[in-house]
């Protein structure tokens, strides 16, 4: 039963790590830029790497200390439960991974990284070897938001000179800017819309909630399943997480978006119901959303 559970947790934890990459939508082809690959886009790689890293580091503590105290807890509960022993070295493995990630993938680290490839053009080795797959630079998707040009990052000539191809480069007018907040708009809810998943969690622990009771006669342990009523209670819960899930999921879904954008490109207005959704933190997100599907698209496509 342990084991299952913590099987559970393992999936959940890879779920909810996920959060950190953006989805693969099929997105209109202006979200794509053909160029060669720059430094600044070497440097957005490296910047969603690091990114990636820490959410899995705050992440993975948090899935090894519910897999061990799944483990520990019902052996103190009741004197005829043994400890699992698999879920305490599991647990504790995955509690370890997650703090080796926020050590080494530290923001400390990635200024001195980010540093380092504005002045050199180089990365450290346990940087470029993982700049694969996902986390393959992309060219052209530092457009909107170049990280070597962050406060301490490039020198004052770096930021200087782009700064002056900026006019150049972006040729974005109020109403790109606003449909790209549509589009952080949309992406930001489907991601908020999947973190009631944890409820699945504590609906894991109600329907592994059973009892293990040693057998003097047999000499054998003999478990109790759950209950009806809390395998009914954990069921609810997770189809409650899902559920909100997939009302999200379908009111803002990638084939309304594309169909938004078609529709713009057509010449058609954005509609109402979209920018009366619209916050600061929209337009604010909007050029790290676009840089981001850009990524996903131009890596689906190849």
């Amino acid at each position: 039963m342990y084991r299952y559970f913590m099987l559970s947790l393992l999936v959940l934890g890879l779920a909810l790590e996920g959060h950190a990459q953006a989805p693969t939508p099929s997105l209109p082809p202006a979200y794509l830029t053909e160029s060669r690959l720059s430094r600044a886009d070497t440097a957005r790689a490296v910047h969603e790497l690091f990114r990636s890293r820490r959410s899995g580091g705050f992440i993975w503590p948090i899935v090894g200390t519910v897999g061990m105290l799944a483990a520990i807890l019902p052996a103190q509960q009741s004197t005829s439960a043994g400890v699992w022993t698999p879920g305490v070295v599991g647990g504790a493995a995955l509690v370890g991974v997650g703090v080796g990630k926020s050590v080494r993938f530290k923001r400390k680290n990635e200024t001195a990284v980010m540093r380092e490839l504005a002045l050199t053009g180089h990365l450290p080795a346990y940087v470029s070897r993982r700049l694969r797959g996902i986390h393959r630079p992309i060219p052209g998707t530092a457009n909107e938001e170049n990280p070597l040009l962050a406060p301490g990052i490039g020198t004052d000539s770096l930021r200087r000179s782009a700064a002056q191809l900026m006019p150049e480069q972006v040729l974005a007018n109020a109403r790109q800017d606003t449909l790209d907040a549509v589009t952080a708009l949309f992406m930001m809810k489907r991601v908020s819309g999947e973190w009631p998943l944890a409820l699945a969690l504590p609906g894991l622990s109600l329907m592994s909630g059973g009892t293990r009771e040693y057998n003097p006669v047999t000499g054998s342990w003999d478990e109790t399943p759950a209950s009806g009523g809390a395998v009914a209670a954990g069921l609810g819960l997770a189809g409650v997480g899902l559920t909100y899930m997939l009302v999200r999921h379908t009111t803002y879904s990638y084939e309304k978006l594309n169909a938004l954008h078609a529709a713009c490109a057509a010449g058609a207005p954005i509609p109402a119901q979209y920018r009366a959704q619209l916050q600061p933190r929209h337009f604010a997100k909007a050029g790290l959303w676009k840089a981001r599907l850009a990524r996903r698209e131009a890596r689906r496509r190849r």
